[in-house]
């Protein structure tokens, strides 16, 4: 059996073979981002009003504006200081009355008629968007909320996906579930553009979400397993910066695609393009030893070799590698429930759960929610995908330097102050003209968001004591995905009050800030392993680390963690600890990484 971390002492951390993988697989799931960010473009919400088919009747234009005073029920907008008609109701009148208006005619003279709603259907704008779902089926009035339903049963759809696809990663590979959810993609994906109503649209979209969570987890899991330990951060954050570049491009595709079953077909045939990778990707090593397929393992190890021009000694390729001795299932289950068995743990878990449920809500709330700013919606969506990327460094960097909760407490705050400002830099409460003060203040919260969600990934792993860390990452990401499906009904808050959105998501993310000030540091100390080291955990006074990055610590049990490789105690070590999804850790812990 092939040694495949010896090997990589041959290889090199980051050689030639792994890097083309690593560029493959960033190309093959760059599209499927496409369809996470979508709904802004496809679902866009024009102005509307109710159509008077009597004013064709009578041979008057829709448009003129004495049939729109006389038939509908005006309302004055403060936001934007105007008058704009009814958009769900009309008044009930005749072909005769139209035929023999008297004009010009003030707004609202209405005399004693009856207002209804709009029995006619709908006359919509579409100056800027020709179709969306919001026109095409009629998503106003009544059933405005199905609009925001359908992003939430696409995040529904993800959540499904990181659970179905990383439990079939395990059993049939990486490489396969990888394609098998990019096919997934490409079907739905083009089968939601013939979808004939508002149910089989938001059913194809639920499935394609499980399919772009389910082929990027995969393709996460393939990098990271690759690589070695100390550039598994690197890959990781290349990934998400797909996300980001797929944003910044969805932009331009949308602004020259205006409609939005076109703009889906777009978004969806590239991946029939990804789908001949297969013959290129290969499956990962890791996963082909943990299932005794040794010479599959080994071709691999000897293909890279000879990509990255070295030489491998054939006793590599001949280790007996010592599996670690099996423990009996009694001693070896642990469920949520130990998350929060004990006080310490408890009062952890409920911080962090918190956590993962606000970033994750405010994120996509602040993402796909651009077209409430005032400016330009694709330049708007533009700048918000591209604020992403140095949010990425500054949250990387800073907690080389600052530890875990002084830089995610920081950055939650100013997000979460960002956002209360936001709606009232906007008219009504400042002039038309100081737009950009709203939209840059609305970037400065999603910068802040965006690394705060970098961080708490990586804070959680190294809270969590060994034996229960993948629970705790698990569930952790279940709250996640439920931020992520409350998200588009917290927008529906803009009809009470249009700056209500910003001040819920600015409130919960100074509230979920405020808390994880009681988390413990994890930068430079050694993690727990036990329950009972998890629940102390924190509570000891820290010690300053010396040179070699350890802790000094003066009982016996320390002086045997220097021993036991499962106390990391270096930041290689840890980000070992918490990237390897083949040696220490299952699937689904390393799989969470991402903020999808």
């Amino acid at each position: 059996m092939v040694d495949y971390d010896a090997a990589l002492g041959y290889l090199g951390s980051m050689g030639k073979y792994q890097a083309v993988q690593v560029a493959m697989i960033l190309v093959m799931i760059f599209p499927g981002n496409f369809h996470m960010l979508s709904m802004p473009f496809i679902g866009a919400q024009v102005f509307h009003r109710c159509e008077i088919p009597e004013s064709q009747t009578a041979g008057l234009q829709p448009e003129d504006i004495c049939v729109l005073n006389y038939s509908l029920p005006w309302s004055y907008d403060q936001t934007t200081d105007t008058f704009s008609p009814g958009s769900c109701f009309r008044y009930d009148v005749g072909v005769y009355e139209l035929g023999n208006l008297s004009c010009p005619m003030m707004r609202d003279a209405t005399g004693n008629r009856t207002a209804k709603p709009c029995d006619a259907g709908w006359r919509y704008d579409r100056q800027q968007y020709k179709s969306s779902i919001f026109m095409e089926f009629d998503l106003v009035c009544d059933n405005q909320a199905l609009n925001n339903l359908a992003q939430a049963m696409y995040m529904m759809g993800v959540l499904i996906g990181s659970i179905g696809f990383g439990q079939l990663s395990d059993i049939i590979g990486r490489k396969k579930t990888m394609f098998l959810a990019i096919f997934v993609q490409v079907v739905f994906g083009v089968a939601t553009v013939f979808a004939p109503n508002y149910a089989a649209f938001v059913i194809f979209r639920l499935i394609v979400g499980g399919g772009v969570l389910g082929a990027f987890l995969s393709g996460f899991v393939i990098v990271t397993e690759l690589v070695g330990a100390d550039k598994r951060t690197l890959v990781g954050t290349l990934l998400q910066g797909a996300f980001s570049a797929a944003n910044m491009a969805l932009a331009g595709i949308a602004y020259a695609i205006r409609d939005w079953r076109t703009l889906q077909l777009v978004v969806s045939v590239p991946n029939v393009a990804m789908l001949l990778f297969w013959w290129f990707v290969g499956e990962s090593p890791r996963w082909l030893l943990s299932k005794d397929r040794d010479d599959e393992a080994e071709a691999i190890v000897r293909k890279a070799a000879k990509m990255n021009g070295v030489t491998i000694p054939e006793d590599v390729y001949k280790t007996k590698v010592q599996h670690t001795e099996k423990v009996p299932d009694e001693e070896k289950r642990y469920s949520a429930i130990d998350l929060v068995r004990t006080p310490n743990m408890a009062k952890m878990s409920l911080v962090v759960f918190l956590n993962w449920l606000v970033v994750t809500m405010v994120f996509y709330g602040l993402a796909l929610n651009t077209s409430s700013l005032a400016g330009d919606d694709y330049l708007n969506f533009f700048i918000s995908g591209a604020v992403d990327i140095p949010a990425y460094i500054i949250a990387i960097f800073s907690i080389e330097y600052f530890g875990r909760r002084k830089p995610h407490v920081s950055l939650m705050l100013i997000g979460g102050i960002a956002c209360i400002i936001t709606p009232f830099l906007a008219p009504p409460f400042l002039a038309q003209n100081l737009n950009a003060l709203s939209i840059t203040m609305s970037m400065i919260g999603k910068f802040g968001i965006t690394s705060a969600f970098t961080i708490i990934y990586i804070w959680t792993v190294e809270m969590y004591p060994t034996v229960v860390r993948n629970v705790g990452i698990g569930a952790s990401s279940m709250w996640a995905r439920v931020g992520g499906i409350i998200s588009p009904f917290v927008q529906l808050s803009d009809t009470a009050w249009g700056p209500l959105p910003y001040l819920i998501f600015g409130a919960l993310s100074v509230v979920a800030g405020l808390a994880a000030m009681l988390l413990p540091e994890t930068l430079g100390v050694r993690l727990p392993d036990t329950l009972e080291e998890g629940e102390n955990f924190g509570k000891v006074t820290k010690v300053p680390p010396i040179t070699n990055g350890s802790t000094v610590r003066t009982n016996e049990k320390e002086k045997e963690s220097h021993a036991n490789p499962a106390f990391s105690t270096t930041l290689e070590d840890r980000e070992g600890r918490a990237g390897s999804v083949g040696s220490d850790t299952s699937y689904r812990a390393a799989m969470e990484v991402t903020q999808l």
